[in-house]
């Protein structure tokens, strides 16, 4: 086995919430008189967390937030974001299959998210995903929000595992820079060739979802996926 400890992001990487996030958006948008954005705009920013998320959006269709609104816009989004999570969220190809074949060869695996806790809990219960993780470290928490690496070490210590041990799956760049500063190995699935993650730098780019465990069972040659 070539990672016997595997830590995941949840969003974009494991399931599909971009319809999800970008309704939820849209919401917050409307209701302050702003100009609704599509799901392109969310799949951009899917790895810097909710508050950037909306900063974003706002500064795309008129005037800035300042940190003050941004503050008070948060609640007001989190609240839409866990009312429409799982309405059109769905698994990516291959993610149950694969994580019941990495569970049942032994493979201990943890998510680490930036996105809070109690929505990122419903939506892998909703999706029948939980079972499969042993650990989750969310975006509200206290332990700084990625690239910092504090939660991938948290993750870590909890798994016992050492960076070297252990393979980080996700689909971002923030995924990226999150591994390399924890030291630990970086897959990254390339699940939209509109917002390709090939040529970022990551040990491994895979097409599909599918082919994580012949990875991380040490079924095919060290490398590049690109496959």
């Amino acid at each position: 086995m070539r990672y016997p400890f595997v830590i995941m992001d949840l969003n974009g990487t494991l399931v599909d919430t971009f319809d999800d996030l970008t309704a939820a958006l849209n919401e917050v948008l409307a209701a302050h008189g702003r100009a609704a954005l599509d799901a392109a705009h969310a799949r951009q920013g899917s790895g810097e967390g909710l508050r950037q998320l909306l900063r974003a959006a706002f500064q795309a269709t008129g005037p800035h937030l300042s940190d003050p609104e941004a503050g008070a816009l948060l609640l007001e989004f989190r609240t839409a974001y866990e009312r429409h999570l799982g309405t059109r969220a769905r698994l990516y190809s291959g993610v149950a299959a694969t994580l019941q074949t990495l569970a049942q060869n032994g493979v201990k695996m943890a998510v680490l998210t930036n996105k809070p806790e109690a929505p990122s809990l419903k939506l892998m219960g909703q999706q029948g995903i939980a079972a499969w993780f042993d650990y989750l470290v969310a975006g509200d928490g206290e332990v700084a929000r990625k690239p910092d690496p504090d939660g991938m070490d948290v993750l870590l210590g909890q798994l016992g595992a050492r960076p070297d041990q252990a393979l980080m799956v996700g689909s971002s760049r923030i995924d990226l820079e999150t591994a390399r500063n924890a030291r630990v190995a970086i897959a990254l699935v390339d699940h939209d060739p509109a917002c390709s993650v090939r040529g970022m730098g990551a040990d491994y780019v895979l097409d599909h979802f599918g082919k994580l465990a012949a990875l991380v069972l040490g079924q095919r040659p060290s490398g590049v996926f690109h496959i």
